[in-house]
């Protein structure tokens, strides 16, 4: 399963800490028996939550556990909670692993599209929204190498579409787990 956090964050006076303080929360949150794996995104194009977080979970049940909630969700964010905005959490269901998206690749994700025609060349995965905030019902994902310029014309007109670089590796819960 994966899940899958949105948010932005405005205020580039603050972006540095934050981003070493996320870094420092997904080493937590890779603390909770299920949680697997973590990689950060930001958007390429300008968009209401421009950073994304993957996460690859066990299932659904972990997000009741009491391991969770010590070190994760809204709460385990302390002073950055209200720095926040157009927070969503989703968790999707189709794969059981995350893309790993390496530093010079994309990743697109299109959300409650499914007549939008990507080129042929693109191979996606298919999710389903099955949790959390429910605010996608279905969306596909696809790891994009070479030349990504096809798509932003894409991504500036369709507002459920988003391209995206990583901001961060992808970080394993334990050395070859992943």
């Amino acid at each position: 399963m994966i899940y899958m956090v949105e948010m932005d964050f405005p205020h580039p006076e603050r972006e540095a800490a934050w981003h070493e303080w996320y870094l420092a929360h997904i080493r937590v949150l890779l603390t909770v028996p299920g949680f697997r794996a973590s990689q950060r995104f930001r958007a390429v194009s300008p968009m209401p939550a421009p950073y994304l977080a993957l996460h690859e979970v066990e299932s659904a049940a972990l997000f009741d556990s009491a391991d969770y909630r010590s070190r994760g969700g809204p709460a385990s964010t302390g002073e950055w909670r209200d720095l926040h905005t157009n927070w969503q959490r989703n968790l999707l269901d189709g794969l059981d692993e995350t893309p790993e998206v390496s530093p010079d690749a994309h990743l697109l994700l299109v959300r409650d599209a499914p007549e939008v025609r990507l080129p042929p060349e693109i191979t996606v995965s298919p999710l389903r929204g099955v949790g959390l905030d429910r605010k996608i019902e279905e969306c596909r994902l696809a790891v994009v190498t070479g030349d990504a310029a096809a798509l932003i014309d894409l991504v500036e007109r369709d507002p459920r579409c988003g391209l995206y670089r990583p901001i961060s590796e992808k970080i394993c819960a334990a050395p070859g787990s992943c």
